[in-house]
């Protein structure tokens, strides 16, 4: 049974029950037959992660902005209500704008002024049209409608001064789209709804009774990949040395820590969605994701919340400290007990607490919490410890404003941030992209959900690039930190040798 409430003017909400199926076995059904559309899955973590996963699929809007430039492009019929809704007061912060009935473009240049901490999320640029939309749509009642997207590692220079010392890759500093069509999944309740959100309780009906027999009759096609030619950027001795460097900087007092990075990359051919069933076998992980962006794929295991806002209350679950699996239950659990003995484990994770109660308090009021200090949490082939910091947003801010206030994670940087940032771009040779950005959500009712782009392949035609890092302090050791690196790259590894996938 469909049943259909109003939510706004012009905005009707249609659900109906159907048949539960796992989330990646319901979107193996029907991906091939959308452009667009994403598939977000937490899997066999920790009690606080594992019961939700969604899937979005056929968007009316792309919202997409680099440098000084934005682009608000309709997708289908159905973006025409909410472009035609757009008119010259909503967009009088550009410095030009062009409009007709499919898209609309412009520009806006970076205003270069100091501005308080507190007001650096509001600093006129181009993500102020995201803040426009989730303004101009906003709706009272709970929903998914919103935009649900990416910003890179890079789009920081959208708020911080951080020299270009590297040519910028061919990578947006954000790709957002309006999705109003959802498969949501409850796996504690075995229950999964079809949600969508359009203009007449007519067409409500007639789409969802289309994806419903989609599902129901569509079945899944054996598809394969073949990773050609892998090879990191760096060898061990020049991440070693990368290592005494941040050494160095740590002793002459100019970080405290920072994350260097090594690239892997190859040569891709066959289905990225089959890449993606095989990884996360290999590794499950509270944010699993394969988002399709039409010419390029994350295909990502991040095991980190970059910031979550839930009824007015801001999460951060920071992440540091790293030990690999055991072979067996007992050494498991030795690997556990030295990982919380080790004091320059502890200090990673203390600084990280620091810089995120310092992010979050740009936007929250005062008295930051802490719990879940120093929680061992496990995956396919490391451990890590975690802490678990929220706030209360103030009132003249949304959720929007927490996720600016917190880039860069500290966990992809390091400490200070942009002491950090600006020594990540003197010392690395390439410009980061996606590694170390954002993925996830911001509905038209205020809620966000965001992961942070780590063990994540970027597909774009037939190339792939996988990213991994490690936090560098004084105390570091050279060989263990890259060795940390090829541990968190181990999973993804494992996807090499089986290529084919259901």
């Amino acid at each position: 049974m469909i049943t259909h409430k109003t939510i706004k003017s012009g905005v009707i909400e249609g659900t109906k029950e159907v048949q539960f199926l796992q989330s990646h076995g319901v979107f193996s059904r029907i991906y091939k037959d959308y452009k667009y559309k994403f598939l977000f899955e937490s899997k066999d973590v920790s009690p606080i992660y594992g019961r939700l996963s969604l899937i979005g699929i056929d968007p009316v809007l792309k919202i997409s902005g680099k440098g000084n430039k934005f682009c608000i492009t309709k997708l289908n019929d159905r973006g025409k209500f909410y472009l035609k809704q757009l008119n010259g007061k909503d967009l009088s912060i550009c410095d030009s704008c062009e409009i007709n009935k499919n898209k609309i473009s412009g520009t806006i240049e970076n205003d270069n002024n100091l501005l308080e901490e507190t007001e650096r999320s509001k600093k006129r640029n181009i993500v102020q049209i995201l803040r426009m939309l989730l303004t101009k749509f906003k709706i009272n009642e709970r929903v998914l409608l919103g935009l649900y997207g990416a910003f890179s590692y890079d789009a920081i220079r959208l708020f911080e001064n951080i020299p270009n010392k590297n040519l910028s890759r061919d990578v947006n500093d954000f790709t957002f789209f309006l999705y109003d069509t959802f498969i949501f999944f409850d796996h504690l309740k075995n229950k999964s709804e079809i949600i969508v959100f359009r203009n007449t309780v007519k067409g409500i009906e007639k789409d969802i009774n289309k994806l419903s027999a989609k599902i129901s009759k569509n079945k899944s096609k054996k598809t394969s990949y073949d990773i050609m030619d892998p090879k990191f950027s760096l060898s061990r001795e020049k991440y070693e040395d990368l290592v005494m460097l941040a050494k160095r900087y740590a002793e002459e007092g100019e970080l405290f820590e920072i994350v260097f990075s090594n690239i892997l990359s190859s040569t891709f051919k066959g289905d990225p969605f089959s890449l993606y069933l095989k990884y996360r076998e290999y590794n499950p992980s509270p944010y699993l994701f394969y988002f399709d962006f039409y010419k390029e794929q994350l295909v990502g295991a991040s095991p980190e919340m970059m910031v979550r806002c839930e009824n007015g209350v801001v999460s951060l679950r920071p992440i540091s400290g790293t030990a690999k699996r055991g072979n067996d239950p007992i050494e498991d659990h030795e690997n556990m007990l030295a990982l919380l003995a080790d004091q320059k484990e502890r200090a990673e994770l203390d600084m990280l607490i620091d810089l995120g109660r310092n992010d979050l308090s740009r936007v929250c009021e005062p008295g930051i919490t802490i719990s879940d200090y120093r929680f061992v949490e496990k995956y396919s082939s490391v451990m890590h410890t975690v802490a678990h910091l929220s706030g209360n947003l103030r009132k003249n801010y949304i959720a929007l404003d927490a996720l600016i206030a917190c880039l860069n994670a500290g966990t992809l940087t390091g400490a200070p941030k942009v002491a950090a940032m600006i020594a990540i771009e003197r010392h690395e040779k390439e410009r980061r992209g996606y590694y170390g950005g954002t993925i996830g959500y911001l509905t038209f009712s205020g809620d966000m959900d965001t992961g942070i782009i780590i063990r994540t392949a970027h597909i774009r035609g037939n190339k792939l690039r996988f990213q991994v890092g490690a936090t560098l302090l004084y105390d570091s050791v050279p060989v263990k930190e890259y060795q940390e690196t090829l541990n968190k790259a181990e999973a993804f590894l494992k996807t090499f040798a089986n290529k084919s996938s259901l």
